[in-house]
């Protein structure tokens, strides 16, 4: 598989398990209309845009295949790792 379509296809998938909704309104129509006007194979360009939402993902309560397979594109591509944040639950 192409590693840009590898990108789209994480993308979607970090947007399913609600990776962005703690970003503004208008950054994630941002990341909806890019992901809307793409078309594979993505340009550099694109894939740097994408990935540059990776850094602003949360990954608290993603699944750890979702977020490993996340950092070998992000380490393959010289870019820092997403890091795991923990779920932090209160206790009455």
């Amino acid at each position: 598989m192409l590693q840009s379509k590898t990108v789209l296809s994480l993308t979607m998938d970090l947007l399913a398990h609600n990776a962005f909704n703690h970003l503004r309104d208008d950054e994630i129509s941002a990341l909806h209309h890019l992901i809307l006007k793409l078309q594979e194979p993505l340009t550099p360009i694109q894939q740097s845009l994408l990935l540059t939402f990776w850094n602003h993902a949360s990954t608290a309560g993603l699944p750890a295949p979702l977020l490993h397979r996340c950092n070998t594109i992000l380490m393959q591509l010289g870019r820092s790792p997403m890091e795991m944040m923990e779920v932090e639950a209160e206790m009455y």
